[in-house]
């Protein structure tokens, strides 16, 4: 199924002022390995460069330099795409997890929650984690215990953190109907996309 129109549209080669350019060239720059012509989602972020560089700043620390082990990251993604049904960040996510190692049965897990037989205990831990963040905004104690037995404390705020950003960022990919590219299209076809 065709994704609907997109509410802002990606920039053209017209658009391209020097702040655009500058900020194209810092995210090839720092291990930028996005081809920027082919993101949709950095194409339409670039209509605002003040925004967006210093949130793909923070983006960066997510996804690079986080303290949280990359499979607890990506599992709270995957759950905050699944929860917010936001179909790019699912379908990129699903991308970036099975190049990281995750397996089908990780992204079908991340579809059931904390009841998918298939977590280990901490990493539903991790998803219980999501799901309470993405509800409430809070962990009850319970579950502040769970994590601090498993995680220092700049890894539960790495946690914390990557919920909320990608919390966010589901919902301006939601609301401004991010376009997906055609092979996270097809990917989502295989494995599965939120309705």
């Amino acid at each position: 199924m065709a994704d609907p129109t997109q509410r802002i549209a990606p920039i053209t080669d017209a658009d391209r002022t020097d702040a655009v350019r500058a900020m194209f060239a810092a995210i090839a720059g720092v291990g930028g390995s996005a081809n920027v012509d082919n993101h949709f989602v950095l194409k339409t972020f670039a209509r605002h460069p003040a925004l967006t560089q210093p949130f793909l700043v923070f983006n960066r620390h997510l996804l690079s330099t986080s303290t949280l082990p990359v499979r607890l990251r990506q599992i709270a993604i995957l759950r905050v795409a699944w929860v917010r049904r936001a179909k790019y960040m699912w379908a990129s996510h699903m991308r970036m997890s099975l190049g990281l190692g995750l397996t089908v049965a990780d992204i079908e897990a991340a579809k059931i929650g904390e009841a998918s037989p298939h977590w280990a205990d901490f990493e539903r831990v991790v998803v219980r984690a999501a799901d309470q963040l993405i509800a409430g905004s809070d962990v009850d104690d319970d579950l502040w215990a769970s994590l601090t037995a498993g995680l220092a404390d700049q890894q539960i705020m790495d946690l914390i953190f990557t919920i909320g950003a990608y919390t966010g960022l589901a919902m301006a990919f939601n609301a401004m109907r991010i376009q997906r590219e055609p092979d996270l299209v097809a990917l989502a076809e295989e494995l599965g996309s939120p309705a």
